[in-house]
């Protein structure tokens, strides 16, 4: 008797111990953001909040592939509303992206720095309006808006868009499911023809994102 339940339970070990060493070579995390715009950006912008989700899947203990997407709402600087346009305007700013990323961590433990670099396609939009009739002058690529002479209002109300790809790298640290991740990320832009010449609306930003993984 003593034999078979010895035998029984070598059996179970057996079967539990690869089960508990296999881990999981996938793993989802969602968190909330502040983009903060960068140079020209930052210029006409100012911080905005968002929210981020994305997957990440483990060739190895320290090696991972993410991919993630990132949406966020941005603010206007001051003044920024009328440095494009002949009349004051009213600017709504986003930006969302998808990025594709390979990723490096520390060696295990109850903290680990991680850094990552990668590319991706990214989607900025801004919608604008202003009050009245009649025409209005404005030339700003980061309003994606430059015509060669002055438009009717009807024409300048609207949202304008851009995608393009861009290139992205960053520093986090992870502690247990949570984790803190900032990164810069720069995305070529259209090319408008300005008073200044030919100018390329290329985009800066460099959001904190603060959240968990499961």
């Amino acid at each position: 008797m003593f034999k078979r339940v010895a035998v029984v339970c070598v059996v179970v070990l057996a079967m539990a111990v690869p089960a508990a060493a296999q881990e999981k070579p996938y793993s989802f995390m969602a968190g909330g953001v502040l983009m903060a715009p960068l140079s020209n950006s930052a210029d006409r912008f100012s911080m905005g909040l968002g929210f981020t989700g994305g997957f990440a899947w483990r060739f190895t203990s320290q090696l991972s592939l993410t991919a993630d997407y990132l949406w966020s709402a941005l603010g206007v600087q001051e003044g920024s509303a009328a440095n494009g346009a002949s009349r004051p305007a009213e600017v709504t700013p986003r930006i969302q992206f998808g990025t594709v990323n390979i990723k490096f961590q520390g060696a295990p433990g109850r903290a680990r720095l991680h850094l990552l670099a990668g590319g991706g396609i990214y989607h900025r939009s801004v919608g604008l309006r202003a009050s009245g009739s009649g025409n209005i002058s404005v030339c700003d690529p980061w309003w994606f808006l430059c015509p060669p002479g002055p438009i009717p209002v009807s024409s300048f109300n609207g949202t304008r868009t851009a995608t393009n790809p861009g290139l992205n790298v960053g520093v986090g640290l992870t502690a247990g499911r949570f984790f803190a991740e900032i990164r810069y990320h720069f995305m070529w832009g259209p090319k408008f023809q300005t008073s200044k010449g030919t100018e390329d609306a290329n985009g800066k930003f460099f959001p904190l994102t603060v959240g968990v993984t499961f």
